[in-house]
């Protein structure tokens, strides 16, 4: 029976990366060089237009989500008497918010230490251009579809799919903490790049917790919301000066209280 288990949620799990990947892949390659076609005249140039392929697969992602969710919520009214995905009253935002203020204190701490510990070797070049070529704006549009992307996008269609749909579906096989732990770890290999990785495998932990102690996606998307949005603010990252190390573990006692508050509210 265990054995069983395993097998059905490694297949959960498969099958979810590569459907992800499959959109990833289509919008990634398409869209951008579409757009780079339009605006310079030259697909060639796709790679300063990756933005555009990511808010696309977002789009994509929530429709299909739209009606997966619908019709997977039917079978567990009648299956198991609750909705598929777990929606319950916010009762203290603030709380949350503080959470998402110690992921982006803790993130930024451990974002600055990659760095520093990695400094001139060739993988952490490659993240840094990956990540240049995804939030590089030449303009007010594209600043505009980056904001819409991290602020928006992300924190609604990542949360919908790891804290909402992975996580319910590994729940029916595996433990909460099993589902946790697999949960964050699917988040930050998704993220695969050396910079982001360590940090969103941490996060996914937080926002999985999150959401099961709440009963309630929105709670996970307001921490993941919050996170995001601090992170667009450029003086945040002081690096590993006395001051950045200052703000950062402000922000991580922020956080912590705050999850204690949740546990203890919960």
């Amino acid at each position: 029976m265990k054995f069983k288990k395993i097998i059905k949620t490694f297949f959960i799990i498969m099958s979810f990366l590569l459907v992800n990947v499959i959109i990833d892949v289509i919008t990634g390659a398409s869209i951008p060089s579409i757009i780079a076609q339009v605006k310079d005249g030259d697909f060639l140039k796709a790679s300063g237009y990756v933005i555009y392929g990511v808010l696309c697969g977002q789009v994509v992602k929530l429709a299909i989500l739209y009606f997966y969710i619908k019709k997977r919520d039917k079978t567990f009214r009648s299956k198991y008497n609750r909705r598929y995905i777990s929606d319950a009253k916010i009762k203290d935002p603030l709380t949350l918010v503080g959470i998402g203020i110690g992921t982006i204190g803790f993130g930024q701490l451990l974002t600055n230490l990659i760095i520093k510990a990695f400094a001139g070797t060739e993988i952490l070049k490659s993240s840094m251009d990956i990540l240049q070529n995804v939030f590089n704006a030449k303009g007010i549009v594209d600043g505009i579809v980056i904001l819409i992307v991290t602020v928006i996008g992300a924190p609604l269609v990542e949360e919908l799919l790891f804290r909402g749909v992975l996580f319910e579906e590994i729940r029916k096989e595996c433990s909460v903490k099993t589902t946790i732990f697999l949960t964050a770890l699917m988040f930050g290999y998704y993220h695969f790049n050396i910079i982001q990785t360590p940090n969103t495998f941490f996060m996914g932990l937080v926002l999985a917790y999150v959401y099961f102690k709440t009963k309630s996606i929105k709670a996970s998307i307001i921490v993941h919301a919050t996170n995001n949005i601090l992170a667009m603010i450029p003086f945040l990252d002081k690096g590993l000066s006395p001051i950045g190390i200052c703000i950062y573990t402000v922000f991580l006692i922020i956080g912590i209280y705050s999850l204690i508050t949740l546990r203890r509210k919960a």
